[in-house]
């Protein structure tokens, strides 16, 4: 997938003195009251606000939520499984959730976005 060069010379402020290059998040996850940021590189970071939260501040980056637990960089999407349980794949081998009723969106999303 591509990256935008806009992306690559922005950060979001997360909390405290937290700042990420959205660039370089895979995923976003919720747990609970906490999210967990997903790096590219293997680096997790947990941060204490809802995903709802962040969703506001990453969807301008090619963000995409596929699950009201999950929030995907579409950069990094590299297909999706829609037989025996729906996921997306994502680099670096990782797996995360596709709402039924997100699929749609979501599908029509992955094949409109630009590729490399």
């Amino acid at each position: 997938m591509r990256l935008q060069n806009s992306i690559c010379t922005s950060t979001i402020h997360l909390t405290g003195n937290k700042k990420v290059n959205p660039a370089n998040v895979l995923f976003l996850k919720a747990d609970v009251n906490y999210t967990e940021l997903f790096m590219q590189g293997g680096e997790t970071l947990v941060v204490s606000k809802t995903l709802k939260e962040l969703e506001k501040k990453f969807v301008p980056f090619d963000f995409f939520r596929t699950h009201k637990s999950f929030l995907v960089n579409l950069n990094y999407v590299i297909g999706y499984q829609i037989h025996e349980g729906l996921l997306v794949k994502l680099d670096g081998e990782h797996n995360v959730n596709l709402s039924r009723r997100r699929k749609e969106d979501f599908l029509k999303l992955f094949h409109d976005f630009p590729k490399n």
